[in-house]
Formats: structure tokens, C-alpha cells, sequence
């Protein structure tokens, strides 16, 4: 008697334009998720150090294959890694992307996936190219509005045109937002309403935890009651503000940055030195960041309201706040007002006025009765709603329906230049 033929886990390929998985929590747990529905995913990314290692495994059915960019090294080797020479730095640009787009595509080709999802979109042009080789689905997963992360982007006119030319070329469109979903609809294109999916972690219960409280206490800092800031330290980020802020915290409440900047924050601890309610704390692995969130009694994430992408932001700290059981300040913008004040799980302000800032930390900091109801909302609604397993069932859903649409059809035998 003849044994049946197991039927192969279908096969997603994820193509990132960074260096590591963890840094793009969405991407990760994305990933996990369909590896543990029965999906085989590839993704593929840039090697972060010559050194390190070209294949990964994260999981069963989840595995990452990296490739170096020669022209990153060639210029590295001869100019260091900071170009002075804004010709030079351009040129370095756009020939590293160059690059990447042809390698990436033939990589992401040779996977032969059954659907390929592009994650940001520097990554989306080569998982397209693939995508329409292989005549399999192609998902962009679009965490920014990237042409407008900031005022300065480089090249962000190039950008808008990839946006306009590629989006509506995609099967799928996925934001982690409602006002970016319009947008990615009404302006740029997509076929049909993008996929709403927050960037909501995994749930976990919270814990209890003393971690930054024993880091002050070694550091010889009294408080009553910590605010955290985790993360990017950026101007984009409003940690000018912030720190402006915490000059006027009332007594005992100190400010806990715990993170790393680029440029002119490469060195956050030094450029705040003057300020003595702030200790700036190196950032750590994602994986180990739940024990010292949930050690503080404040959250503090804000933005600066100098793009889109910034005024409808959906940034995973919300939520990884919330899971602790952290009250959340954050920014009076459509998205996160919505959440933040509509569930009452912390206070808006406008994020260019430090006294408002320090206004709703302190108004929290007097009231221990509204951080424990904001703490319980929060802690409720991240159980209950606002977490990866309730958020990725439409995604998984929607990805099983792509590849049984397409599944049937036979695999091109076209090869990429």
C-alpha cells in the first residue's frame, strides 16, 4: 500500500532592508506566528557584522538567510563608516540600495515561497520583482509611512514615487494604523482597504519587578516614583522636551532613558548631563525589556508633529507599556488619543510643551488612585484586546486565503538577471 504524500508547509519569504529580526518587533512575532500555523518563513536581511552568522533559526519553521552589500564595505573600507562628503555619503546611497534590491530579489526568487511579504519599503521593490516572477501574492507590510518618517529623509522624493508606482501592484497592504490604512487607500492606491494590525506584542502577564529601582538605588538616586522612557533617543522622539520637562518634576520623581541614539544622540548620558532628575540607562535586548518597564511607575512616549508619519504613529512601546501596567503620557494625536484617553490608560498632551509634560506626570504622580485604575484598564485590555494573538488572527487568515487562491499555480521557470 502506497503511503500518502505529506502536503509541504506552504512558504512565506520576508524581506527586510535591516540587520536584525528583533529590532522590528512586528516582523519577528509575524513571523513566529505563521511558523507556529503551520507556515515555512524565510526572511531575508543584511548580515550585521562580517562576522556574524549568515544563517539563523529562530524557531521550527522560521529561519533567516543574511547577505553582506559589497558597497557598504568597499566605502567603509576606504572612508570609515561616516562620510563627510554629502556627494560621497549620496552616492554610497543609492549605489548600497542599488545593490540590495538585485541580491535581494534573486534571493527572495530562489526561495520559491508560496507568498512574500515586504517589510517597510526599501524592501518592497525586490520582494516585488520576486513576487511577480514566481507569480505568487505579494503582502507589503508597511510599519511607516516611509517618505515621511521625518523632514529630512534622504531622497524621500524617490521614495514617494516607489509608493505611488508600487503600492497598487501589491495584494495585500497592512499598516499598523487606521489613519495610515486611508492613506495607503485613498492616495497611494491599494487595491482594496489595507489590513488594520496594531503593533501589539505577545501577551504576557505582568511582572513584578524592582530592576530600575535597585539600578537607582546603586547609583545612590532616591525617588518615589519613576518615569521611563524606552527606546530611540531622538529629536523625533521629543527628549529635548522631555528632559525640559523633568526640570520641572515635582520632588522624588525622576526620569529613567533607557536607550541609544545616532549622531548627535550617540551619547544621550553626555548631552543630558545637566539635568539631575534624568539617569540615562544603555538600552538592552528586546527580549529582556519586560522586568525593567515593569519596575517603573510611568510610561513616556512622544512625538514630534513634523510629518505624518509622526502624527499618526502606532509605535509597539504603547502596548509594551500597557502590558506592564504602566499610565502612558503620550501625544494628543488622532491614533493614540483614541486608546490612550479613549480607555483611560493614561494622559495626552501636546508633546512641543514641556510644562504640559510635566503637568500630567506630576498630576499622576500625586494621584496613585488613577495610575492604579489606568494600571488596571491597561493591564485588562491587554489580556482582552490589545495583544499579538488577537491582532495576527486576520493577518493569518488573510495569508492562508492568498496562498490557496495561488497555490495551484505553477511556479515560473523565469530566472532574474
Amino acid at each position: 500500500m502506497t503511503e500518502p504524500r505529506a502536503v509541504a508547509r506552504p512558504k512565506v519569504c520576508m524581506v527586510s532592508y535591516g540587520e536584525s529580526n528583533t529590532t522590528l518587533p512586528p516582523m519577528f512575532n509575524e513571523a513566529l506566528s505563521l511558523a507556529e500555523a503551520g507556515f515555512e518563513v524565510e526572511s531575508i536581511a543584511l548580515a550585521a557584522s562580517p562576522g556574524g552568522p549568515m544563517v539563523e533559526t529562530y524557531a521550527a519553521g522560521f529561519s533567516t538567510r543574511r547577505f553582506h552589500l559589497r558597497t557598504r564595505g568597499f566605502f567603509h573600507a576606504r572612508l570609515g563608516h561616516s562620510v563627510a562628503n554629502p556627494a560621497v555619503a549620496a552616492l554610497q546611497y543609492v549605489l548600497s540600495y542599488a545593490e540590495f534590491v538585485a541580491r535581494a530579489a534573486v534571493r527572495a526568487w530562489r526561495s520559491r515561497a508560496d507568498a512574500y511579504t515586504a517589510h517597510d519599503l526599501p524592501a518592497l521593490l525586490p520582494t516585488l520583482l520576486a513576487a511577480k516572477a514566481r507569480g505568487r501574492p505579494l503582502v507589503y507590510r508597511a510599519h511607516e509611512l516611509y517618505p515621511e518618517t521625518h523632514a529630512r529623509v534622504r531622497f524621500a522624493w524617490f521614495w514617494r514615487l516607489l509608493d505611488r508606482v508600487l503600492v497598487p501592484r501589491c495584494d495585500e497592504v497592512v499598516t499598523p494604523d487606521d489613519n495610515r490604512s486611508r492613506i495607503y487607500r485613498e492616495e497611494l492606491g491599494a487595491r482594496s482597504p489595507p489590513l488594520t494590525v496594531r503593533n501589539c506584542p505577545p501577551y504576557r502577564p505582568p511582572v513584578e519587578s524592582t530592576r530600575l529601582r535597585d539600578e537607582l538605588s546603586r547609583r545612590g538616586v532616591a525617588c518615589s516614583t519613576i518615569v521611563l522612557y524606552q527606546g530611540l533617543v531622538d529629536s523625533m522622539r521629543c527628549i529635548e522636551e522631555i528632559a525640559e520637562a523633568s526640570r520641572h518634576f515635582d520632588d522624588g520623581v525622576v526620569l529613567v532613558i533607557m536607550g541609544g541614539g545616532f549622531g548627535a544622540w550617540a551619547d544621550p548620558g553626555a548631552r543630558l548631563a545637566d539635568h539631575a532628575r534624568i539617569v540615562v540607562l544603555p538600552p538592552v535586548p528586546y527580549r529582556e525589556l519586560a522586568p525593567y518597564t515593569a519596575s517603573a511607575d510611568v510610561g513616556v512616549l512622544l512625538y514630534r508633529n513634523d510629518c505624518r508619519n509622526n502624527y499618526y504613529c502606532a509605535p509597539n512601546k504603547l502596548f509594551e507599556y500597557m502590558m506592564m501596567g504602566l499610565p502612558v503620557v503620550a501625544p494628543s494625536f488622532p491614533g493614540m488619543a483614541r486608546i490612550v484617553a479613549g480607555d483611560d490608560v493614561g494622559l495626552c498632551v501636546d508633546p512641543s510643551r514641556p510644562e504640559e509634560i510635566a503637568a500630567a506626570v506630576n498630576r499622576l504622580a500625586r494621584d496613585p488612585a488613577a495610575r492604579a485604575r489606568m494600571r488596571a484598564n491597561g493591564l485588562r485590555l491587554s489580556q482582552e484586546r490589545y495583544n499579538w494573538r488577537v491582532e495576527s488572527e486576520p493577518l493569518l487568515e488573510r495569508y492562508r486565503a492568498l496562498v490557496a487562491e495561488r497555490r495551484t499555480t505553477a511556479p515560473s521557470t523565469g530566472e532574474l538577471a
